[in-house]
């Protein structure tokens, strides 16, 4: 009898387990200000997927027509790809305004550059977001309801149908979720209402520290963070304005210039302790110069700046 029931456990847990940490699902969803976008998505199986059989799709306020952008390369059991708003140019103003230094050096992959071509990575709250299959267009995983607008955002207020239409708390508009610890697959059928609390953790908006990594049940032991690429920008290059300025991911230690033969022409330090720094080149001549930046941690970024 008693080898009847645990055996009849077995079979029970067997079924209840299948269709568990099969495919990938969506673990975390950035909405900033400005431009900031952000999608990570998590491999909870115990096999290297071909990303290129995957894209991701916008919905739009209420809306059924799809914008989709496709993937690429292998991702591995654990790991996490994410995919950030293409918007990388220091001088973009308005609609084309630069993304976060700290997002950009946490990107996988940039995709969306240009609006009028392709509107997926443009989600503003309001917008279903999915994860399908490229083959069939099946669902992997989705956010929100497609075809609901919510109004300004999805929220979890459950007398309004999860909109924002009684003045919640917004979960989807200025907010990161992380996907809860428990959940092991995504959504693959349209839901009859999206509440965001019930599978998803609110972060405050412009929240980080959480993209590269996603610790889940399928692997339990699975706290694996990627380590960080620091990263600096410079603007503007070419600069003819008698300065440049220097935008890093970290706090910048110092800041050193050397010119094409070797010399070192600019050492400074930052007074401040900032991410960010302004060299003055007034006394340098017209050329080409190696830039490098040193940041608190202990990493260095080296990369060229052109005087005009």
């Amino acid at each position: 009898m008693k080898q009847f029931l645990l055996l009849s456990f077995a079979l029970i847990l067997s079924v209840f387990s299948f269709g568990q940490c099969n495919d990938l699902f969506i673990s975390e969803y950035f909405h900033g200000y400005g431009n900031n976008r952000a999608l990570e998505i998590y491999n909870p199986t115990a096999t290297t997927v071909d990303l290129s059989q995957y894209q991701l799709v916008r919905y739009s306020n209420g809306g059924t027509t799809p914008n989709a952008v496709g993937l690429s390369n292998k991702l591995d059991p654990e790991e996490c790809w994410v995919v950030v708003s293409d918007k990388r140019d220091p001088a973009g103003t308005g609609l084309d305004t630069m993304v976060d230094p700290a997002l950009q050096a946490l990107a996988d992959t940039f995709v969306c550059p240009v609006y009028s071509i392709n509107k997926m990575m443009y989600f503003n709250g309001n917008d279903a977001i999915t994860l399908e299959k490229i083959s069939d267009g099946t669902y992997v995983d989705i956010i929100g309801k497609v075809g609901e607008d919510p109004g300004t955002a999805w929220t979890a207020d459950t007398a309004n149908g999860f909109t924002s239409a009684g003045g919640a708390r917004w979960w989807t508009r200025r907010a990161t979720l992380i996907r809860k610890y428990d959940i092991q697959d995504g959504v693959t059928t349209n839901p009859p209402y999206f509440n965001p609390a019930a599978e998803w953790d609110s972060l405050a908006v412009m929240t980080m520290d959480h993209l590269r990594w996603h610790n889940n049940l399928c692997h339990p032991s699975g706290l694996n963070p990627i380590e960080k690429k620091n990263d600096c920008f410079f603007y503007p290059n070419p600069s003819s304005t008698g300065f440049f300025l220097v935008k890093g991911t970290e706090i910048i230690k110092s800041v050193e210039v050397v010119n094409v033969v070797g010399q070192m022409v600019i050492t400074e330090q930052n007074p401040v302790q900032r991410g960010e720094m302004k060299i003055f080149t007034n006394n340098l001549e017209n050329g080409i110069y190696m830039v490098n930046v040193n940041f608190a941690d202990g990493s260095s970024v080296t990369k060229k700046v052109i005087i005009k």
